[in-house]
């Protein structure tokens, strides 16, 4: 009987965030463990675009960044033969996680820590992006395992 049965990655291309989603990944193999990547679209519209066209335009960029990004994931997978399902979300990072988290019944949350983060309580992400790791953990449904 598997510990984890849904292992859910956030992840966003970097070489901390491919170490989480490989740590995660081998989890997932060892468990027989289904796995769920997650991108999350994180920005203000309103400070930044001048008007809808110009949003959309953005957004619509945005999207397809980030399946290119989930199709970097989706590759590593299939490397080691994994199935693995991509969700794009749009908001704040630490809000989405959760909620996705939540929604699938996640019993792991696998995701990188960056190298300024040094201590528990620090922030992931820069600018709008800054999401608190105390902020996250507490508010996770499940486990959070963060990787450097």
């Amino acid at each position: 009987m598997a510990t984890f049965k849904k292992i859910l990655v956030p992840y966003y291309g970097s070489q901390a965030c491919k170490r989480a989603a490989e740590k995660a990944m081998e989890l997932a193999k060892e468990e027989g463990a289904e796995l769920i990547g997650l991108k999350v679209i994180s920005f203000s519209f309103e400070t930044i675009v001048p008007s809808d066209n110009l949003w959309e335009a953005i957004r619509e960029d945005l999207q397809e960044k980030a399946k290119a990004t989930l199709a970097d994931l989706e590759a590593m997978a299939k490397e080691r033969d994994l199935e693995i399902k991509l969700e794009i979300r749009e908001g704040g990072i630490a809000a989405e996680v959760v909620a996705l988290a939540n929604e699938i019944g996640a019993d792991l949350i696998v995701m990188s820590l960056g190298s300024r983060v040094k201590r528990l309580g620090g922030f992931l992400g820069k600018g709008q992006q800054r999401i608190s790791v105390r902020t996250l953990v507490s508010e996770a449904p499940c486990p959070v395992m963060f990787l450097s």
